[in-house]
Formats: structure tokens, sequence, C-alpha cells
């Protein structure tokens, strides 16, 4: 079992909080809205074959939030400059839900960095013929029973939730930061014009359950980056990490290193 090292840095003026463990290439993972703050299965599982990188956004968990904030396309710049700062290449490149977002733009302004991408219930584009959920604020609880499909897991899950966890200044300022990258369009216009400079492999994995970003989407972004594989994972909803850990990392490294990428 991999050791990670959780620990802070600062690039662009802005302190990070910062997971790292495992030996290989690297992988630098992008959360959602949730904090990945503690190591997960998942990472555990994709540390025997990567050297996985887990940050906490600026803006969220744990890490500042900068001044300089305002934008998607801001938190995509920051997060080149963020390889820079590591001096890392050939990078695995992996986002979910608003990071899912974050690293499909990450990737179109400028995909050098990179050597795979692997958008996960992505944010970012949309579709009229594809209805998402409405943006009304929603509890804790509520956001979990949408996000799973396995409902008896929620209820497990809402039952770990400390009783303040509606008020907690973490959460609050994740939704704060969610509502500055996503806007209430909740999609980047721009997206469709500039998805074909990614050239680099592209993983599209989606649970096929997912209420919050229908899986409808995984074929949204097919469209517009027609080499992509795409997996999909049955009884799944928008976590597949939480829901089927083994089968999402396994899925993941299968793809990073393929025969394809290895020659």
């Amino acid at each position: 079992m991999a050791t990670f090292v959780k620990e802070q840095h600062v690039i662009n003026g802005c302190k990070v909080m910062v997971q790292r463990g495992g030996h290989g290439e690297p992988l630098l993972y992008l959360h959602g809205a949730g904090v990945v703050s503690t190591v997960m299965p998942f990472m555990e599982q994709l540390a025997r074959s990567f050297d996985v990188i887990v940050p906490q956004h600026p803006g969220y968990g744990e890490s500042d939030m900068p001044t300089w904030l305002g934008s998607m396309r801001d938190m995509a710049l920051y997060y080149h400059e963020f390889m820079g700062h590591f001096g890392l290449t050939g990078v695995h490149l992996v986002g979910t839900s608003i990071g899912g977002w974050i690293a499909a733009t990450v990737a179109y302004v400028n995909p050098t960095p990179l050597k795979t991408l692997t958008l996960v219930c992505a944010g970012g584009l949309s579709n009229p013929d594809i209805p998402r959920p409405s943006a009304m604020p929603r509890t804790q609880a509520e956001t979990m029973r949408m996000v799973l499909y396995d409902q008896a897991l929620a209820e497990q899950m809402i039952a770990r939730l400390p009783a303040n966890a509606d008020d907690n200044p973490i959460n609050k300022k994740n939704r704060a930061t969610s509502q500055i990258l996503a806007g209430e369009s909740r999609h980047d216009p721009d997206m469709p014009k500039w998805l074909h400079r990614i050239r680099v492999p592209v993983h599209i994995v989606w649970g096929m359950q997912d209420k919050f970003t229908p899986v409808g989407y995984a074929q949204e972004f097919k469209k517009h980056l027609p080499a992509a594989k795409v997996t999909l994972i049955d009884k799944c909803g928008h976590l597949p990490y939480t829901e089927h850990p083994k089968h999402y990392a396994e899925a993941i490294t299968n793809f990073c290193v393929g025969p394809r990428l290895a020659a």
C-alpha cells in the first residue's frame, strides 16, 4: 500500500493542499465539488501504477481562495502553473464532475504537458435535449441521494454527516467557488469550439444512472472528441469512485497504460 504525503505548496501566491503517493508516471487527479481530503481506496489502487497527485483546488477545502480566481479559464491556467511548479510532463490528467470540466479546459488551452486525459461525469457542455437537474441549493443529504445510485449507501453516508454539515464553513466555501467557476449557465459555451485542440488520447468515464450530469453527456463529449474511448459503469451514479472504486481505478489504469500508449 502506497504512503501518501499531505503537504501545502504555494503556487502563484496561493497556498494549496496536495496529497501525493505512489510511483510511476504522474497522474494528476482533479476532484469535483466535494474535496478529496483523505486517502481514498481508488487513490491507493491508482498509486500501484502511478505517482498520484491530488490537490485541493484553489478556493476549495484547505486551500486558499485567491483574489485572481474569477473563471474556469483562470483555474485551467493555474493548473498549467501547478504542473510547471512540480516539473510534471507526460501527465495523465483525470478530472471528475467540475474537475472534469477543469481538466477539459486545461487540455484544450494547452495539451502539451499531457499524455492522456480522462473525463469522469464531467461538466462543461450543454444540450437542451439532455436535461440536467436545476441548480437550486440542496442540503448535503439531498445532494447525496441525487449523486448516488445506491440509496442504501447514500443513507449510510448521510448518517455519518455531522449535524452542522450544511453550515460547515468549508462546504459553504466549496459551493461559493463552484458558483464562481460554473456560473448560472453551468456550461462553457466556448468548449465545443475548442475541444478539437485536445491531441492526446481521451477516456470518457460515466455512471449509467448519473442523475446530476446524465449519461447522454458522455456521447456529447464523444461527439466533439470522436477518437475518445467511452467506459460506462452500470448501477452507478455521479460518483463512480465511491460506488465502484475498484472498477473505476482499473478502468483508468488500463487506459493509461494501454499498449498503444506504452509503445
